[in-house]
């Protein structure tokens, strides 16, 4: 990635990867038939990836590729989903400080790919199906920095996504599970 800064200002190149724990919540769930669900589930997780950017002068621009592993959702009695999702954003930070420790703070705009497997048990009537969901994201970011290491406190969200829809093993109508595919993380990133 090559990004200009203009002026008579040095700019420093890096590339890294990032590892990261996060808490997934399936925020405001519903399903397409208009029912209600009463909870925000949360789930643990980790998030992997690889960033590069540029920094100079007390901001930072970079790209990020990163992918949301698994979880598993109860969204209501019967109704568990797994999640995944592959991001690509590109983030916009200050990064004020003097010499080798700096602050961090900024925001980041991409597209999120998520995969939703819904599996669904009442008695002996199931469901099983899947939808992926390409979507805008954003993400919010706070932390600081020192040298080639960076500590981050992540909120990415990712808009609203659906699980399956189809025929249930009782011939019946499955309408899909929606919600806000959310990501709060704590990341740990290495630059070189």
């Amino acid at each position: 990635m090559s990004i200009l800064f203009l002026g008579n200002v040095k700019a420093e190149d890096y590339s890294g990867f990032l590892v990261g724990y996060t808490k997934h919540i399936a925020e405001d769930p519903h399903d397409s038939g208009g029912s209600t669900y009463f909870n925000d589930p949360e789930e643990n997780g980790l998030v992997i990836g690889y960033f590069n950017g540029q920094k100079s002068d007390g901001t930072a621009i970079e790209g990020e590729v990163s992918y949301y592993t698994e979880v598993s959702q109860n969204l209501t009695t019967g109704v568990d989903v797994d999640v995944s999702t592959l991001a690509s954003m590109l983030n916009f930070m200050a990064t004020p400080g003097d010499g080798e420790f700096y602050g961090i703070l900024g925001g980041g705009i991409g597209i999120g790919y998520t995969m939703v497997d819904t599996n669904y048990k009442s008695g002996s009537t199931t469901f099983n199906g899947d939808n992926e969901t390409l979507q805008f994201g954003y993400q919010l970011m706070v932390g600081f920095g020192s040298g080639n290491y960076e500590v981050l406190l992540k909120r990415a969200n990712f808009g609203e996504v659906k699980g399956g829809s189809g025929t249930t093993s009782a011939g019946g109508s499955y309408v899909a599970d929606e919600f806000d595919n959310v990501y709060n993380s704590l990341v740990f990133k290495i630059k070189y």
